[in-house]
This record gives structure tokens, C-alpha cells and sequence, in this order.
């Protein structure tokens, strides 16, 4: 069994907010919606990887303003103990030019009516995406 500590973004523009979906092709929870954000790696930042990550997975710049929520695992998927740091982060760049990499193959933008995308969460992510939503609005 290993630790690992995952950073997710959640980017609040224009009342919305962006979701990602695993492809069918991932091991783990395939066709999953998620929020953007991924492994944090050996010695690294976790804010400087939620960037890098932001940047692999959409093509996006963003700027980071604050952790809002921290949840802690161990996930039946993959027998790992997870820790998650959700952060609220700040677009940088024109949402128009979205790219998606080969490990995701569909977005949505998702607003709080919203209550949930066309397409599978996990609970942590629901949890994140209402937090989310309460810290914007507060």
C-alpha cells in the first residue's frame, strides 16, 4: 500500500464551473467526471503541480487562491491511501481554447443548479463541487 496526495481546482468563471471526464481507456473510474488536478509528484509544490496539471489536462493557466478543502482515503479502487487538497484557483487563460489530453474525453461546464453533469462522480467530487459553490458564494 502507498500514500499518494492529489491536488483539484476548482475554477469558478462566470458561475460555473469545469469538469472533466476520465476516458474509458483509465484504469481507474473510467468515464468518471473530476474535477482538474492529479498526482502531486515526489518534492513538488502541490500548488505548482495543480498548475502543471491544469496545464497538461486543459491547456489552461490558472492561478491559485486558496485550499478550501482537504480529504483524506483509502481508495477500493486502486488500495491507496489518498490525500486530496481541493483548491479554489483563478483562470488565466481564454476558456474558448480548452484542449483536452488523451487521459480525458469530454468537459462541461456545471453551474450550482446544476445537481450533477450528464455523466458519473465519485462522493468526493459531489463534496468538492458544493464546497466549492459555498465558498464563491460566501
Amino acid at each position: 500500500m502507498e500514500q499518494k496526495i492529489i491536488c483539484r481546482g476548482f475554477l469558478y468563471h462566470q458561475g460555473k464551473t469545469l469538469l472533466i471526464q476520465r476516458s474509458l481507456t483509465e484504469l481507474t473510474m473510467p468515464g468518471f467526471y473530476e474535477l482538474p488536478g492529479g498526482k502531486v509528484d515526489f518534492g513538488e509544490d502541490p500548488e505548482e503541480a495543480l498548475k502543471r496539471e491544469f496545464r497538461e489536462e486543459v491547456n489552461m493557466d490558472v492561478e491559485i487562491v486558496r485550499p478550501y478543502q482537504i480529504f483524506s482515503y483509502v481508495s477500493e479502487y486502486t488500495n491507496q491511501h489518498l490525500v486530496e487538497i481541493v483548491f479554489l484557483v483563478r483562470l488565466l487563460s481564454d476558456p474558448s481554447l480548452i484542449r483536452l489530453s488523451e487521459d480525458h474525453s469530454d468537459y462541461q461546464w456545471v453551474s450550482v443548479k446544476d445537481d450533477v453533469p450528464h455523466g458519473p462522480l465519485n462522493e468526493f467530487t459531489k463534496r468538492a463541487i458544493s464546497a466549492g459553490f459555498q465558498t464563491v458564494s460566501s
